[in-house]
């Protein structure tokens, strides 16, 4: 039940998230985290939108709202002068501009997360928050049905290596958001005991510990002329994932369950 999971839940939201009292019953909120965007929409709260980031992009009627700073930069002097009654926004470039943002009056709210449970516990505050808990309760539900699926999944011993930008080369290591949805569809991430979430490393390193197949998130590249990709045999045989949107699988929201659906199948194709 919702009751429960509100007592039981704790996430890397800020403590105060009690619901707003207004006179209004819809409260004003601006987005500046692209997933807590997403999600608001997930449970029919797009009405309480008044401005986004401009990485906010989905669902693309989003982008007529207003623009109220970059991810994790907020436009303070924007925000101030419209006085949303609530910001949502994951943790800024300098901590000092929320405590501006709560002395104009502002609420801030930390939206954090880099796995399912997070996204699931953050469903769950929007709830409370907003003051719309059967949507929530909706979600939640999808969550632990779309879960329910991919347990029922064979695992598979494809050793995959998501690779999150090219230059400098960067992989999803342990505790990232991509490691997770891996594990989650029972693939074995080549970098999954490195213990570090955005994982910097050499090509010496992926030469030692070579993927059967390569997730890329990254820009596109030339694979057959590249100094260093053409070498792998996961390239020389094809099995690079290369078409996917990242967004399904950097985003901690709803659409993530979607990404690791499309990521499990074709991961099974390319290993046939």
């Amino acid at each position: 039940m919702l009751g429960v999971s509100l007592h039981a839940s704790q996430s890397a939201w800020a403590a105060d998230n009690a619901p707003l009292t207004t006179n209004d019953s819809s409260p004003t909120v601006v987005s500046l985290s692209p997933a807590c965007t997403e999600t608001l929409s997930q449970l029919g709260m797009e009405s309480v939108l008044i401005g986004r980031s401009s990485a906010c992009d989905y669902p693309t009627n989003i982008v007529r709202l207003a623009v109220f700073g970059d991810f994790a930069t907020p436009n303070i002097e924007l925000l101030v002068r419209t006085k949303p009654d609530i910001l949502i926004a994951n943790r800024f470039k300098t901590p000092t501009q929320a405590k501006t943002l709560e002395k104009a009056g502002i609420r801030v709210v930390n939206w954090e997360g880099n796995s399912v449970e997070d996204y699931r516990k953050s469903v769950v505050q929007l709830g409370e928050l907003l003051k719309c808990p059967e949507a929530a309760q909706r979600e939640i539900e999808r969550i632990d049905e779309r879960m329910a699926q991919f347990d029922a999944m064979p695992a598979l011993t494809t050793r995959v290596m998501c690779v999150i930008w090219d230059s400098p080369l960067m992989v999803a290591g342990k505790g990232a958001l991509a490691d997770e949805l891996l594990r989650t569809i029972k693939v074995t991430n080549v970098a999954g005991d490195v213990p570090q979430d955005y994982f910097k490393c050499s090509f010496d390193w992926v030469l030692k510990h070579p993927p059967d197949i390569i997730v890329w998130l990254a820009p596109p590249v030339e694979w057959a002329t590249h100094r260093f990709w053409g070498r792998l045999a996961a390239v020389k045989e094809g099995r690079v994932i290369s078409g996917l949107n990242p967004d399904l699988v950097s985003r901690p929201g709803p659409r993530m369950f979607d990404g690791m659906e499309q990521l499990r199948k074709e991961i099974e194709d390319a290993s046939r």
